[in-house]
């Protein structure tokens, strides 16, 4: 589903809104910090990884899927946040990205936040292009991706990762990530996607 679709506002569950009755209560959430470097594409990777690795109910393709769109999503952070947030002490020139990820019944809720104000793009490219598809990949592969503006400027850019029926956790008894029951992954052969 393209951005343009959408009001842009928060997505129901969003770590950056207060939540409303009626909206989904997450399983698991996690949040993690990220400097504007080079390196924080592969830092992300590493932190939904074991996010995921942790949570009941998320097979082995969801799990890669969200890999791929957290790269995707903080790469684009790193490339286009053009003025730096307030700095960390550890680093003197980088501004902050925040990725957000939720573990809802039915979906993930994965957050990108980047100082950037200037909305995504999602842009068609030239078959030898070494860049410019990783909008192109969250619109494919997500339920639904949008941004929107948090109060405090930059901006937020989050998609929907949905879980197929047979690894959902009941509502009732989620079990939440880290209690050490085992992921779900490696309980079928085929692919979860």
């Amino acid at each position: 589903m393209a951005a343009g679709t959408r009001l842009l506002t928060p997505a129901p569950g969003s770590a950056w809104a207060l939540r409303r009755p009626g909206e989904p209560i997450a399983i698991d959430a996690g949040t993690f910090a990220l400097a504007t470097l080079p390196t924080s594409p592969f830092w992300a990777r590493r932190y939904i990884v074991q996010f995921l690795g942790s949570c009941r109910g998320i097979g082995a393709g969801t799990a890669d899927t969200a890999e791929l769109l957290v790269s995707e999503l903080v790469t684009n952070a790193v490339r286009f946040a053009s003025a730096p947030a307030p700095t960390h002490r550890y680093s003197e020139h980088a501004g902050m990205i925040w990725l957000s990820v939720r573990h809802f019944v039915e979906d993930l809720l994965i957050e990108v936040y980047d100082s950037d104000a200037s909305p995504p793009v999602l842009t068609e490219t030239a078959e030898d292009a070494e860049n410019g598809r990783g909008l192109l990949l969250v619109d494919a592969l997500s339920k639904e991706w949008s941004y929107f503006f948090p109060p405090s400027g930059g901006k937020v850019v989050y998609c929907i990762i949905e879980i197929p029926m047979r690894y959902r956790l009941s509502d009732k008894h989620p079990g939440p990530c880290g209690t050490g029951y085992g992921t779900g992954r490696g309980q079928m052969a085929q692919d979860d996607n």
